[in-house]
């Protein structure tokens, strides 16, 4: 007769009871993974993005889209060189679908072959704008992201490769091709007035300028789709100035005061048309005064915000305080102008500018511009 069969041990029995079971690992797809790390990045979570994109990389190390995803959480994240060899990764996959990667390699790299890359994102785009039906919300999309870059083009000819035998005649020609593909972009007659500046045509360049800000002066300001980015309405000012149209450069500046009061150069630009303003013959001994304090005031504020945020154009903030240091000279500092110093906004636009309802109305019904050298 077999030995009787044994139960188990009690104590075993209840450790089986209390054993937990290990939690099986979630798998996510390739779709899931992609869609997780656009949501982190979306949330400045970029450490966590990188490693979601990771592992969609490992499942398919050939998918662009996730290699893209990558370079762009690395460059956000101040990673050169591996950001740089997943877009490059991106073109030795598809080098001619895709042209977001172009127009990254195209920022990161210096004269002719950041030339190069515009144009091979331009061509990518323009594979792309064929498959797509004329009116349609993409194609609208995708002819102003064609014609920014033929403007990004224009300005390297402007700058890096101005000494190019062919650069005046690349610039027209440029700016041509970016009338053509989208004739409501803002950014490519206010290039093309630059490039009338480098001409010394500066009547020309006042058309071009009034007919870039006609495209978006009316447009609502708070939606950014519809008008140019903060930086390029910064260039706009500079542009502005050099037309020593200071009336509309205030009224501009008003507006950009508005949208972000803490913008350094916005500040600076500020002070240096008030400064400017105070110089010419027709301002009064009265007048040049208050000039000269809201200049003042404007720098200190663009000074102090230097410091709060480490501030690295050392040139531009050595500046304002030699400004100020003139100022002082002429204007004693009161205690009206110290406003900033007890975190207050500095007084600014006020002085002047004109309404912004008629920052387009020189020309405004003129809508050709001349694109002959």
């Amino acid at each position: 007769m077999g030995q009787p069969r044994r139960g188990k041990n009690i104590s075993m029995v209840k450790k089986d009871k209390n054993k937990k079971k290990a939690a099986a690992p979630v798998e996510y797809t390739l779709d899931e993974l992609l869609t997780k790390t656009q949501e982190l990045m979306d949330d400045n979570n970029y450490e966590a993005a990188l490693q979601s994109v990771a592992k969609a990389i490992e499942l398919d190390e050939c998918n662009t889209q996730a290699l893209l995803l990558a370079a762009i959480i690395q460059l956000e994240s101040g990673e050169m060189d591996p950001a740089l060899n997943c877009l490059m990764r991106c073109v030795e996959i598809s080098p001619d679908r895709g042209f977001e990667k172009y127009m990254y390699l195209g920022q990161f790299a210096i004269e002719l072959e950041a030339v190069k890359y515009f144009q091979l994102g331009v061509d990518a785009m323009q594979r792309d704008l064929n498959e797509l039906p004329g009116n349609s919300e993409q194609s609208i999309i995708l002819r102003r992201k064609m014609a920014e870059a033929y403007v990004a083009m224009t300005e390297i000819y402007l700058t890096d490769c101005c000494f190019e035998e062919d650069a005046e005649q690349k610039c027209e020609q440029l700016l041509q091709q970016g009338v053509a593909i989208d004739p409501e972009c803002p950014e490519v007659y206010q290039t093309m007035a630059s490039v009338r500046l480098s001409q010394d045509r500066q009547e020309d360049a006042r058309e071009c300028v009034t007919k870039s800000m006609s495209l978006w002066a009316d447009k609502d300001l708070n939606d950014p789709t519809q008008i140019p980015s903060y930086e390029n309405r910064l260039a706009l000012v500079r542009l502005l100035l050099e037309l020593d149209d200071k009336e509309r450069t205030l009224a501009l500046l008003e507006r950009l005061q508005k949208e972000d009061d803490e913008n350094i150069d916005m500040w600076y630009l500020y002070g240096w048309t008030y400064y400017l303003q105070s110089e010419e013959p027709s301002a009064g001994a009265e007048e040049k005064v208050e000039l000269l304090s809201s200049a003042r005031e404007c720098f200190k504020q663009a000074i102090k915000l230097a410091a709060i945020f480490e501030f690295e154009n050392d040139g531009l903030i050595d500046h304002a305080r030699e400004l100020v240091a003139t100022i002082d000279l002429v204007v004693p500092s009161s205690a009206d102008d110290e406003n900033i110093d007890n975190d207050q906004d500095p007084v600014a636009g006020a002085n002047g500018a004109e309404e912004w309802d008629d920052i387009v109305s020189e020309n405004e019904d003129d809508d050709d511009v001349e694109m002959g050298a």
